[in-house]
Formats: structure tokens, C-alpha cells, sequence
């Protein structure tokens, strides 16, 4: 892995040989719909709403699997489940360690 931290090589490569070209234009898509996630996420967390937050996180776990971004996808899983069971007290350390984690996830797929 390229940092095991941060990306899942191998589904980065994957992508990469699938998408052709098109793979910094996904990277891009990427980056622009985590953006408005993180700020529907952190809107949900300061209205308390629970659900809104878990189909967010549900919604951004998926796409960040998808481009092999794990810390990203690990951190989501972890705020879906916070909200499903209706604890939202980590939420605010849990965002905004999603927020440099989703920073240094694009930062790593850009240089791919």
C-alpha cells in the first residue's frame, strides 16, 4: 500500500486502469461531493440531528470506499454507527478528524 493509513492501493490501481484518463476527473467529483458532505454532516451534528447525520455518513463511507479512501471510509462507519445509536457526543472530535483525514485523502489521490 502507498500509505495504509490513507489510500487502499489496490483499489486506487483498479480505478486508475478502469478509469483511464478520467481518474483525476473522479478524483475531482470526489472532492467536491466530500466537501458538501462534510458541511451537511457538521450541519447535522450542530442541529442534533441524528438521522440526517447517519444517511450522510452512510452516503460518504460508500464513496470514500469506493476510491480506496480508508481512513475516510473508517471514520464515517464509525460516525453512522455514533448516530444510529443516538450518541452524538463524539461526533465533533469524529468530524473533525474526517476533515483532515478527507484533506489528506485527496491530497494522496492527486499525486497518484
Amino acid at each position: 500500500m502507498q500509505n495504509s493509513a490513507i489510500l487502499d492501493d489496490e483499489v486506487v490501481k483498479e480505478l486508475q486502469d478502469v478509469m483511464g484518463q478520467d481518474f483525476q476527473m473522479l478524483v475531482d467529483s470526489f472532492h467536491r461531493d466530500g466537501t458538501q458532505r462534510l458541511a451537511a454532516l457538521q450541519a447535522a451534528q450542530a442541529a442534533g440531528d441524528q438521522e440526517v447525520l447517519r444517511r450522510q455518513a452512510h452516503s460518504f463511507k460508500g464513496s470514500s470506499g469506493n476510491l480506496g479512501a480508508v481512513q475516510v471510509f473508517e471514520l464515517c462507519m464509525q460516525l453512522e454507527s455514533l448516530a444510529r445509536e443516538g450518541e452524538l457526543g463524539q461526533a465533533p472530535d469524529l468530524l473533525a478528524r474526517l476533515q483532515t483525514a478527507f484533506e489528506r485523502a485527496c491530497t494522496a489521490l492527486r499525486k497518484v
